[in-house]
């Protein structure tokens, strides 16, 4: 009994904290989720005001073409981008691991690009990606016997663009998660298979990459998330072109809301991009549990 009400009396001086963030939650987002799911029966936008249509919305969504371009495309940067980020990071992060100097130096280089917005660095991106032989990657594939590109303006190439800057700018990001799981795998279990004869790539093998399961289901699970929210690279880069060939999911949702005045549309394809993410989320975390 009294430690019923032991518990009792923590939980209510605890409650006064965590009500601030309670509040923030139900306004910011529980309220926003309710809302754009009611808002996705309905037709209309904010100009001419909304009608109820039922599950026409649903129906119609996909029987979009330009949403299956989206949704594939969606598809395309998810899966370009997390294993190039992962493998690139972690090796990153091992090599950080080992330095003895200047490693808080490197560390600090590596997160500078989280720290500035993703407009002022898509716009020295956009400068990077210049046409013609003065383009400074172009210089550099020349150097290689590559000729000039239009980066942005090829469907084949505009997608791998995006995904080559969108690495660049988060790879800061995965690559001080892992060094932080790396800090938690004990020096001894090394130091006893080096004694055992295991090699490098045996000890990366056996005890790196196990012991750094939750953080790759943390990096994936992340990854999906941020990378089907894709919004602000298109906007700056290529504002969806050429055509719809970089199209991304939300785009497409921006679109719909604030230039078709379909804001019932939008929200109907906001729901189901938040269903798959949920969906695939959940299937990563089967995957990477053996379950």
């Amino acid at each position: 009994m009294r430690s019923h009400k032991t518990n009792s009396g923590k939980a209510r001086e605890w409650f006064p904290f965590l009500l601030p963030f309670l509040c923030f939650y139900v306004v910011f987002m529980a309220l926003p989720v309710l809302w754009s799911f009611s808002l996705s029966f309905q037709q209309g936008g904010l100009l001419g005001g909304t009608f109820y249509v039922g599950f026409q919305n649903y129906r119609s969504v996909w029987d979009d073409q330009v949403f299956l371009t989206a949704l594939r495309n969606t598809a395309y940067y998810t899966v370009l981008v997390i294993p190039t980020i992962m493998v690139f990071s972690l090796f990153l992060a091992m090599m950080i691991n080992q330095m003895h100097r200047l490693q808080n130096f490197v560390k600090a280089c590596i997160f500078l690009p989280l720290l500035s917005s993703a407009v002022p660095l898509a716009i020295v991106w956009k400068a990077l990606f210049t046409p013609g032989r003065e383009g400074p990657l172009n210089y550099l594939v020349g150097l290689i016997g590559i000729s000039p590109q239009n980066w942005l303006a090829n469907p084949a190439l505009v997608i791998p663009s995006i995904v080559l800057f969108e690495i660049w700018r988060g790879f800061g990001f995965w690559t001080l998660v892992f060094l932080g799981g790396l800090d938690t795998i004990p020096k001894t279990l090394y130091e006893a298979a080096e004694i055992d004869g295991a090699g490098i790539w045996g000890r990366f093998r056996n005890i790196t990459v196990p012991l750094l399961k939750p953080t790759f289901l943390f990096l994936a699970v992340m990854g999906v998330i941020w990378n089907f929210q894709l919004f602000d690279a298109v906007y700056m880069l290529t504002y969806g072109g050429p055509g719809y060939s970089s199209y991304s999911i939300v785009w497409y949702v921006y679109r719909n809301a604030f230039h078709f005045e379909k804001l019932g549309y939008a929200a109907t394809m906001g729901i189901v991009l938040l269903v798959l993410i949920l969906l695939l989320t959940g299937f990563q975390r089967r995957v990477m549990e053996g379950k």
